[in-house]
């Protein structure tokens, strides 16, 4: 007698021995046991996950002796020429071969026929996707109104091939691709009944190979035992003989990552290489495992997503144990770029290990928010301990002396276009020296002209005395009535839409009862011009700003020249709250700013 696959050989025979698929079978048994056996099914669902198998099932109980019965015997003469695929009353069609209009004049012609030892006459019609539009709507007056002894069952892969009118008229079931846990059950079952002894991580790898198919894990499940003559295999057997990567050296390349040892992953990069596998099945299988480390470091809740066995579960929790899970979402995405580039690259290996040597040398993001607790604890520490820390300065960015502005207060008021010396003077130069080693921060002035201003300030008090060149003391402070104002108005500015958008993330001052909006030079300086004359933007403007006379638009400062970008920077770090924070928290000054224009 000749061999017989398992997949065939262990083809479930009644709804009970259906894994994975409870929702459907379950449906079918209750239909069966309250006589509502409808005329037309459609089974969907991947390649191996019960649809044939499912309908077999069907015409079984239909036609079983002691039926309609959810619980075929399985003994009587009807269910045993089911199981062995020569029931006559049991019609299987192909329909990738069976697809035109003539065929489906023939099934016309024969479904007016009684069945021949059963109740019904059931037509199994696979891939019925594959008939032509004049098939399926030559099939439309027959399938909508059979003769009570016929029951339709259509099976396929891809039901958006089907024409509407032939979905209308049937009765879907989806079938889902199996979980590897259930799989793995089955499997295990089938190697006791064949005399095979495989551990639990083997047959996890041969579930996972199946992707969700049953019929193709057990074909897996095939191969392994023919290679196993002796009758037991382990799980790096079972990787050998499937072309699987090993899962050690999974783990070996996160633990590189993790610890910051390229060294490691570039060896299992190499191991990898020499067995002959695809990089993109290592980058496809670490992108899975570093997704399950993560839902180990989120929650309890998150870790019954996690489908690997209890070793594999401990191992993986001991290795990230301290991780935190954003570092790991950090490198599942740049895993995922690095498998796309793998993916495509022509010399493969190379992206990888350059890949896996960044990964492992990047160090760990801090958060602002973390940085700027630590830095309130030392102020706290500080103040405790009564003593005076006096920094020397801060800097923004790496910048040299050739490009540095010179130094200023923190808020200090400039008293001309040229910056002053680094300390605060007093109107009256009664001392040489500072009095603290903090300055004070200064409070906005009005914008009037002092009496006590030296004579050098040639505009006069009621034309424009602030120019780009120049810092501008009427800019809004933290907390001030115009800068919340101006926060409400750039709101509604951003709801409205571009160009408005342009005006609402331009900088706001007050000068001689007009609203100035600096905003960059070039398109965006042209779209908040042409929004300024809109009349929604013109009536906000009035709600906002009922004191101001009109709303007028400028160039950015640092838009221009180098020196009028980075007076523009400074007066940006001084208006930033988390810098200013930092300098209060330290007792520090602005030394100098650049930007990556100046670099």
């Amino acid at each position: 007698m000749s061999y017989l696959a398992i997949a065939r050989k262990y083809r479930p025979a009644t709804f009970e021995e259906i894994v994975g698929q409870e929702h459907v079978t379950r449906t079918l048994r209750n239909a069966i046991q309250s006589s509502r056996i409808h005329h037309a099914y459609l089974f969907t669902g991947a390649r191996g996950v019960g649809k044939t198998t499912a309908a077999r099932a069907l015409a079984k109980a239909l036609n079983c002796e002691q039926g309609p019965t959810a619980t075929p015997c399985g003994t009587c003469t009807s269910c045993r020429e089911v199981s062995s695929g020569a029931s006559p009353d049991l019609i299987e069609i192909d329909g990738a071969s069976n697809n035109s209009v003539d065929d489906i004049r023939d099934l016309r012609e024969t479904v007016a026929y009684a069945p021949t030892a059963g109740r019904h006459k059931v037509y199994l019609i696979d891939e019925v996707h594959m008939l032509s539009k004049a098939a399926f709507n030559a099939l439309l007056k027959t399938l909508e109104e059979p003769p009570p002894h016929v029951v339709f069952i259509f099976a396929t892969t891809e039901p958006n091939r089907i024409l509407d009118t032939i979905l209308s008229r049937v009765q879907r079931f989806d079938f889902k691709r199996i979980a590897v846990p259930a799989i793995a059950a089955r499997l295990s079952e089938i190697a006791q009944k064949e005399g095979v002894s495989l551990t639990e991580q083997a047959l996890r790898q041969i579930a996972r190979g199946g992707e969700g198919s049953m019929r193709d894990a057990q074909s897996l499940l095939d191969k392994v035992i023919a290679f196993a003559p002796d009758g037991t295999a382990d799980e790096v057997q079972v990787a050998d003989i499937l072309g699987l990567i090993d899962r050690a050296l999974l783990f070996r390349f996160l633990e590189g990552m993790v610890r910051g040892d390229p060294a490691v992953c570039l060896e299992v990069i190499a191991a990898v290489y020499d067995y002959g596998h695809e990089l993109s099945q290592l980058t496809a299988d670490l992108l899975e495992l570093v997704r399950n480390a993560t839902f180990l470091r989120l929650s309890e809740a998150a870790r019954v997503h996690v489908d690997v066995s209890d070793d594999e579960r401990e191992r993986l929790a001991a290795l990230v144990d301290g991780v935190p899970p954003e570092a790991l979402t950090r490198t599942f995405n740049a895993l995922l770029d690095v498998h796309d580039q793998v993916a495509r690259a022509q010399r493969p290996r190379i992206v990888l290990e350059m890949a896996a040597a960044r990964l492992a040398t990047t160090r760990p993001v801090q958060p602002m928010a973390g940085l700027i607790a630590r830095l309130e604890d030392l102020e706290r520490r500080m103040r405790g301990s009564g003593s005076a820390v006096v920094a020397e300065g801060l800097r923004t960015t790496q910048s040299s002396p050739r490009r540095a502005v010179a130094p200023a207060p923190v808020a200090a008021k400039p008293a001309a276009t040229k910056p002053v010396a680094t300390k605060p003077v007093a109107t009256k130069p009664v001392a040489t020296k500072p009095v603290a080693t903090k300055p004070e921060p200064a409070k906005p002035e009005p914008a009037k002209p002092e009496p006590s201003k030296p004579a050098a300030v040639k505009p006069a008090a009621t034309k424009r005395t602030l120019t780009p060149e120049a810092p501008r003391s009427a800019a809004p402070h933290a907390g001030s009535g115009l800068a919340q104002r101006w926060e409400r108005f750039a709101a509604a500015l951003t709801a409205l839409g571009p160009p408005a958008t342009q005006l609402a993330q331009g900088t706001p001052r007050v000068q001689d009862g007009v609203l100035w909006v600096s905003v960059r030079a070039g398109r965006p300086l042209a779209e908040a011009r042409r929004a300024k004359g809109h009349p929604e933007v013109g009536g906000l403007f009035v709600d906002h700003f009922p004191k101001l006379k009109a709303l007028e638009t400028e160039p950015l400062a640092g838009t221009g020249t180098p020196d009028e970008h980075r007076k523009a920077l400074y007066r940006e770090v001084l208006e930033d709250a988390d810098c200013k924070r930092i300098i209060d928290a330290l007792g520090a000054q602005i030394d100098a700013v650049t930007s990556l224009r100046d670099t």
